[in-house]
């Protein structure tokens, strides 16, 4: 009898420290035991788990009418539910930002962390996602490699990297570039995760761009870096002003969207400032590096037109006539 005592306790009190929930039928059933012996141990466990001078303090055992059992409140509110982690593993999966054998290993360890009962309702749904999932073209773990990295730029220390350059000819060239580098942060877009650093001994006012998976190697040496705190480098600053990771000349451009949403417009254009308005025409002010816009902007065909400045007007002009002569 007490061998069943000790059993059905570990059984409850392991399920609640999972953040499981212990409906009465179940263990009832599982372990052979009546209703009032259940009611008696969620009650032990319940002094025990609430006592003030225990290591559980601040969490509570609780009724969840919507789970129809108990939940340990503490654990229950800090693990993930099927929503949460339906969203998170649709992100992940669409970023296409980590190999598969990667995206496989997080997306399993985030159901772990989801509550039981819940899990087993996400598995059909991310599972073909899974199954047809396509690795980024580059082919490399990356999890290591961003770990050193991000310990690098919070201990502000120095980098020795190794990166590999693509040719005119579109080719990964066989010549490995070493950088000394002091990082400043990581960004991600379009499936690639970059390292954002300044060159040593380099003056840039800017800091120079580094796919992450073109790192061939890299060594956190000793040396420390100091930034100024009023020049550190800010990711979601540096964010609203870079598209597609190009960087260029900061320009400050102005244009005209006929297109069916300015709503995309302002979600993709971080700092975009819609300047006037009129029967579903909108001028629209940016501040953001010249590259990366002027490929944005030729994306949207016909639903925009550059106003100003006149130079980065005659640009794309003169991009867009040399897309005519392709055609022709």
């Amino acid at each position: 009898m007490e061998r069943f005592k000790s059993d059905a306790l570990l059984y409850i009190y392991n399920s609640l420290i999972e953040g499981k929930v212990v409906k009465k039928n179940d263990v009832v059933d599982k372990f052979n035991i009546n209703e009032r012996t259940f009611y008696r141990y969620i009650k032990d466990i319940k002094n025990f788990v609430e006592n003030p001078d225990g290591d559980l303090i601040g969490e509570q055992i609780i009724v969840d009418r919507e789970k129809c059992g108990y939940v340990l409140k503490g654990k229950y509110e800090k693990k993930l539910n099927e929503k949460e982690v339906l969203a998170i593993s649709k992100v992940l999966l669409e970023s296409r930002g980590f190999i598969k054998n990667e995206i496989e290993g997080m997306i399993s360890k985030i159901l772990d962390n989801c509550i039981c009962e819940d899990k087993e309702n996400i598995k059909p749904i991310i599972g073909n996602e899974l199954i047809h999932y396509v690795s980024p073209q580059h082919g490399q773990r990356l999890l290591d490699k961003l770990w050193e990295i991000s310990t690098a730029i919070n201990e502000q220390k120095v980098l020795d990297i190794g990166y590999v350059k693509i040719g005119i000819d579109g080719k990964f060239q066989e010549e490995v570039s070493r950088r000394i580098v002091y990082p400043q942060g990581i960004l991600f877009s379009e499936y690639y995760f970059y390292l954002i650093a300044f060159i040593e001994g380099k003056s840039y006012e800017y800091p120079t761009i580094y796919r992450v998976d073109r790192i061939k190697d890299l060594t956190i040496t000793e040396k420390r870096y100091e930034i100024e705190y009023s020049k550190r480098f800010q990711d979601g600053r540096y964010r609203k002003l870079i598209q597609f990771m190009q960087t260029g000349e900061l320009e400050r451009v102005k244009f005209r969207f006929t297109g069916r949403s300015i709503e995309a417009v302002l979600d993709r254009l971080p700092n975009a400032k819609v300047v006037r308005e009129k029967q579903g025409e909108y001028i629209v002010e940016i501040n953001m590096f010249g590259k990366g816009i002027k490929m944005w902007l030729l994306s949207q065909g016909e639903d925009i037109e550059v106003l100003s400045p006149d130079k980065f007007r005659e640009e794309m002009m003169e991009t867009i006539d040399e897309m005519k002569r392709l055609y022709n």
